[in-house]
């Protein structure tokens, strides 16, 4: 199992499956795990924990010395792989062989207008170009690279965070969509998807003013 940013090889990635597999070690174990010295294995603790990786607490136990122990946090759990998108996948194509794709395509709705609120609720922006370039922000401060064009009228993303599930359920991308529509209040066309092999997901508003979708109205019908 490989750790992710890490090579299978490296002292790290040895420390960090060994407190997955124990969930907890001491400086003395981890020399016997890696072979190397105290003072080694004490800078790469060092080291994961600057990261925020490991974490360390005091364990005491009778009348001796207390002594330290290591674990992982919780950022360090999430370097290991998971299989959310499978799980997700799964459940979508149990969804639609039971109840038809329209009850996909309902649900993924519903997530939009969740997802939207919980953007939205940090937006504070007057006017659509305000509004893009906050959504920006917050997408970026999630790990999704975007950028807002000049001409104020499209946002690009350069990464799909639900890449693995919308490539069997397209749906996602339209839930995308909806999600940037409730958000900045204007409808949206997706031109381009990373989905169907470009680089980037382009939405790039429509001209259709008496179609305009604002969250206050969603949350009014809900």
């Amino acid at each position: 199992m490989t750790v992710i940013g890490y090579s299978s090889e490296s002292s790290a990635s040895i420390i960090l499956h060994h407190l997955q597999r124990c969930g907890q070690a001491t400086v003395k174990e981890l020399e016997h795990v890696l072979g190397v010295s105290t003072t080694a294995v004490r800078e790469h603790l060092a080291h994961l924990q600057t990261e925020g990786l490991v974490t360390t607490s005091t364990v005491r136990r009778g009348p001796g010395r207390p002594y330290f122990v290591y674990t992982l946090t919780d950022k360090a759990q999430k370097l290991f792989p998971k299989q959310y998108d499978t799980l997700i996948n799964l459940l979508l194509r149990e969804l639609a062989a039971s109840e038809g794709q329209r009850k996909v395509e309902e649900l993924m709705e519903r997530i939009s207008r969740q997802l939207a609120t919980e953007y939205s609720d940090r937006m504070s922006g007057a006017d659509v170009q305000a509004r893009l370039n906050q959504l920006r922000s917050l997408l970026e401060s999630r790990g999704i690279l975007a950028e807002v064009q000049p001409s104020g009228d499209s946002i690009h993303l350069f990464s799909c965070p639900y890449l693995a599930i919308a490539q069997e359920h397209p749906q996602v991308c339209t839930m995308e969509r909806q999600m940037l529509e409730y958000i900045l209040g204007e409808p949206l066309v997706l031109k381009e998807s990373i989905r169907e092999g470009h680089h980037n997901c382009r939405f790039v508003m429509r001209d259709r003013p008496d179609t305009i979708i604002s969250l206050k109205s969603f949350e009014e019908g809900r």
